[in-house]
């Protein structure tokens, strides 16, 4: 029976299939294997980048809540809008009638949403390449021979996590009415005051499976050690720890 399994695993080898974006999430490992003989980067790419467009369209079609409060960007500083949302000055009182044709679109808030947008796009675009080729150069210095585009397939599979976590918090957001608040954290059960608010802000669900599915994929494709692939993932953790600490400091 042992020498007929062996006879055929040269043939299930042969017939390895591309790593399926749709299966990641209930077999990483396997996927992360399959990157090994055929990566598997633009499908992958568009799906994630779909999500990401529809979690930012989501506030847009409901017209509330969402990443940012666009009515707050667009009086930010500006003391006539302030003015026009208190009252309507005595000179611009002829047009009165006019107004409402033109009091709901808000071209201030509207620009700012759509460069917000493009920024998050392009993040979550721009983000596995070069987070692979980070991961690539330091498996250069192990001598590993793992392909840069088995890394970078590796990298945005492990993004579907966050471009999930991120669909859904716009989802939450719009249905709540609120802005950028991070339901999948544990800074949900306190205010930005808390000392430890940052911690628990980089405690975010999709946060943390995401360096976990790095991790994982460092060492199914790209045949690092765990201790090096477990430190990391530690890193990346640190890296947006420090992120959210000078994002407190900024509030």
């Amino acid at each position: 029976m042992e020498q007929f399994k062996e006879a055929h695993q040269p043939e299930e080898f042969a017939f390895s299939k591309k790593p399926n974006i749709f299966a990641f999430l209930f077999n990483p490992s396997k996927q992360f294997v399959r990157m090994k003989v055929e990566p598997s980067v633009g499908f992958p790419m568009f799906i994630i980048l779909c999500l990401v467009l529809l979690g930012l369209l989501f506030p847009v079609f409901t017209g509330q809540g969402g990443l940012i409060d666009l009515d707050a960007v667009a009086y930010d500083g500006d003391m006539d809008g302030m003015m026009m949302e208190e009252g309507i000055y005595m000179e611009d009182a002829m047009y009165e009638e006019e107004a409402p044709l033109f009091a709901s679109f808000d071209i201030d808030g509207l620009v700012s949403g759509i460069i917000i947008g493009m920024i998050m796009l392009v993040a979550y675009a721009a983000g596995p390449p070069l987070l692979a080729l980070i991961l690539f150069a330091i498996s250069k210095m192990q001598n590993n021979q793992t392909p840069y585009k088995a890394i970078y397939s590796m990298t945005v599979f492990a993004t579907l996590v966050s471009a999930i976590g991120f669909l859904y918090l716009m989802i939450v957001n719009a249905a709540n009415g609120t802005y950028g608040y991070i339901y999948t954290a544990p800074s949900v059960f306190v205010n930005e005051t808390h000392p430890f608010y940052s911690l628990l802000q980089s405690l975010e669900i999709s946060t943390l499976a995401f360096v976990a599915f790095i991790s994982l994929g460092l060492i199914k494709t790209a045949n690092f050690k765990k201790f090096p692939a477990i430190a990391i993932g530690a890193g990346i953790f640190a890296l947006v720890l420090i992120v959210n600490l000078l994002g407190g400091l900024l509030r």
